[in-house]
């Protein structure tokens, strides 16, 4: 009997325009991401070459914060509707003046910060990475899904700290060291991260469908 359950627990996984349904287990998964998400925004890792003999030494030291692996394995694991709304309380708690739960404070003004458009990107990033994914299941697509996640929060938050950037009349030199070390010397990182936390949900989401689907 159990055999069976599992078999038709594994064949809806397969279906990948098939959403996760609405439960009390759903929420707690819900508020579970949530905290994930905050966790994931005050995690710092230590990423450091040691290149005695150059000069880039300095470049290459910098703590990575795995906020964005966190957001697209919340994308790979509660599909676009629950991830969206995952998202959706991240940011409105943060927005609020009770709970600092961005990197840097909360709170209406933090709109004015310079990495708020990264946060505002997990929407699209969510919506986006589910709409590949729901292409196939390959690795390549997976992949695929993943750059395409990494990328539109990557391209609306450079736009965003560009804009707010210009709006305070900062220098481009202060402009392009923003980007440098807000993008550029990250991506790789959270493309990597991403597509192992992808891979991880993905895992997590075969035991959700037969326990919950």
């Amino acid at each position: 009997m159990m055999n069976k359950r599992v078999k038709a627990g594994i064949k809806k996984i397969h279906k990948p325009n098939q959403q996760i349904r609405f439960c009390l287990g759903t929420l707690v998964l819900v508020l579970f991401c949530v905290l994930l998400l905050i966790i994931g925004t005050f995690t710092q890792i230590k990423i450091n070459f040691n290149l005695p003999d150059t000069g880039l030494v300095s470049y290459l030291k910098f703590e990575y914060i795995p906020q964005i692996p966190v957001v697209l394995f919340i994308a790979a694991l509660l599909g676009e509707f629950w991830g969206l709304v995952t998202v959706l309380v991240y940011i409105i708690m943060g927005l609020t003046p009770w709970y600092p739960v961005f990197g840097l404070g909360g709170g209406l003004s933090y709109v004015f910060q310079y990495n708020f458009g990264y946060i505002f990107a997990y929407i699209f990033a969510i919506f986006l990475t589910n709409k590949v994914m729901k292409q196939g299941n390959s690795i390549i697509n997976t992949l695929f899904a993943v750059l395409c996640g990494v990328a539109i929060i990557h391209v609306i938050g450079i736009f965003y700290m560009t804009v707010i950037a210009i709006l305070r009349h900062d220098s481009w030199d202060f402009i392009s060291n923003l980007i440098y070390f807000q993008s550029f010397a990250k991506i790789l990182y959270d493309i990597v991260f991403s597509f192992l936390a992808v891979l991880i949900a993905k895992g997590c989401r075969k035991l959700l469908w037969i326990f919950m689907g």
